[in-house]
């Protein structure tokens, strides 16, 4: 029963982002900051680690968006990943 559930904990310690953030939140993230500008086709290819990366460096400031300062909290960057990456529009 241990082993059972440690090796339980370990998966749900390990889950992806995506499992655990909501893309319904984060097509509303996206729906009042993004679509003016950005589609889900444009992240297709790119994986969840390096997409939640480019999100969270664009709110920091780290790399430069090109039309205005985007801020947004790590559920939302969670939740917006989830929503690009799930191609839904």
């Amino acid at each position: 029963m241990r082993l059972l559930t440690g090796v339980l904990l370990t998966v749900i310690a390990t889950t992806s982002v995506s499992w655990a953030a909501d893309n319904n939140p984060g097509k509303t993230v996206a729906q009042s900051k993004c679509v003016s500008c950005h589609q889900p086709a444009d992240w297709q290819g790119e994986t969840e680690r390096g997409l939640s990366a480019l999100i969270r460096d664009v709110a920091s400031g780290k790399v430069k968006h090109s039309k205005f300062q985007v801020q947004l909290s790590e559920a939302e960057i969670a939740d917006l990943t989830a929503y690009w990456l799930s191609g839904k529009k």
